[in-house]
């Protein structure tokens, strides 16, 4: 690594960071949540634990842009599974998405519905999927999803997710609205006059006052043996990150893209899936195509973020953790523990996704100019210029 390009990482992206090292503490990490990260969670790295220690008072004490799904999301739960949802007035200024998390055991279901407003993509983190659509016209689509697996459900398509493994199954679903407008066929019909609805499908209003007192539940139990056969059918609205080529790979770790150029029905949204070896820095970055929903699936990061008023928050992360990234927000993360950092984030818009690094911006400016910016030598900023290689993930 060229020495200009460690200089400039460390200067931007922990600002408060001292280049004096200090002991590192054998106390746990406290975290800007009040809680604690066990000590065996943090890796034992030299350079970690002195970072770490210097930089835990820095930690911000309210990140506006982060929640934890599991303690902080709205929570549905029944027989057939779990269902944690974010709204955006969690968040900060987040005008533009939203991230669900499910859990649905065997032989059960999300039941048949429809986004009004927005447009569907998730991913499946364990077990198998059939996705069924109905768009109104021409037949049926019903496709598998397994582990790694992505879908798209383009905006207001009649859609049912159902759980066809042999173990539980976990997934992300993200949107790209606020407001998802969530319509499934119990809350429509309970939102007509008995007479119209009997009119409509065919039942008496004895039936519709049945249907009327019926517990609305978005997670259900189905019958096997009344659907389709459990095989395998695949679709052009599905991918799998385990067979696309990544954006980025080293010893250091992945990034891998599902977009418009994978796959040309994700021409409204994105998936990212990031994952990071210990002791691996996501240099600093922002993207200039839509706004980001980063969720932490799994590891312990240091994260940094300036959002448009200038403003600098730096938060411990962990699983279930879920941040709001603006566009143009510039952020960075650092895998702080001893396991693997494995993160997926979701665009709300698809179309010429760029990211801008220190190192590619510095690139494309004269050695005058960056020298003036930044103060650094016109030998380092040159230094710099010639370094050809992106790394996206690096070393700390």
């Amino acid at each position: 690594m060229k020495v200009g390009f460690k200089l400039i990482s460390a200067t931007i992206l922990f600002a408060t960071a001292s280049v004096t090292l200090q002991a590192a503490s054998e106390q746990p990490i406290q975290t800007d949540l009040s809680t604690t990260l066990a000590s065996e969670q943090i890796s034992k790295d030299s350079k970690i634990q002195q970072f770490l220690q210097k930089e835990t008072p820095n930690l911000s004490k309210d990140f506006p842009y982060r929640i934890n799904i599991f303690t902080q999301g709205q929570i549905d739960k029944n027989k057939a599974g779990l269902r944690i949802a974010e709204t955006a007035n969690q968040f900060q200024n987040d005008t533009s998405g939203l991230l669900f998390y499910y859990e649905l055991v065997n032989n059960a279901m999300r039941v048949p519905h429809w986004h009004a407003n927005a447009t569907e993509i998730g991913t499946v983190l364990n077990g198998k999927m059939r996705v069924t659509i109905w768009e109104g016209t021409g037949v049926t689509k019903v496709y598998t999803v397994e582990k790694h697996g992505t879908w798209i459900i383009p905006k207001a398509k009649l859609h049912a997710l159902e759980n066809v493994g042999d173990e539980d199954m976990k997934f992300l679903v993200a949107y790209d609205s606020p407001i998802a407008a969530d319509r499934d066929f119990l809350t429509a019909w309970a939102s007509l006059p008995d007479a119209v609805l009997a009119r409509a499908v065919g039942l008496t209003e004895s039936d519709i006052a049945g249907i009327k007192k019926t517990t609305v539940n978005k997670l259900s139990s189905y019958d096997p043996s009344a659907g389709p056969e459990k095989v395998d059918e695949f679709s052009p609205l599905s991918n799998n990150f385990r067979r696309v080529k990544p954006l980025y790979q080293t010893e250091t770790g992945s990034i891998t893209r599902i977009d418009s150029k994978i796959n040309p029905h994700m021409y409204r949204m994105a998936l990212q899936r990031t994952i990071m070896k210990p002791g691996a820095l996501r240099i600093p970055h922002w993207y200039t195509s839509g706004d980001v929903l980063l969720y932490v699936h799994s590891g312990n990061g240091f994260f940094s973020l300036m959002n448009n008023d200038g403003k600098v928050y730096h938060a411990l992360i962990k699983r279930g953790d879920l941040i709001s990234i603006p566009v143009g927000n510039f952020n960075s993360f650092l895998n702080i523990g001893t396991d693997d950092l494995e993160i997926y984030e979701a665009f709300n818009r698809a179309h010429d996704i760029n990211e801008i690094t220190l190192m590619n911006g510095v690139q494309h400016f004269s050695v005058g100019m960056i020298e003036g910016a930044t103060g650094l030598s016109k030998e380092t900023v040159r230094t710099i210029a010639k370094h050809k290689e992106e790394p996206y993930i690096v070393p700390f």
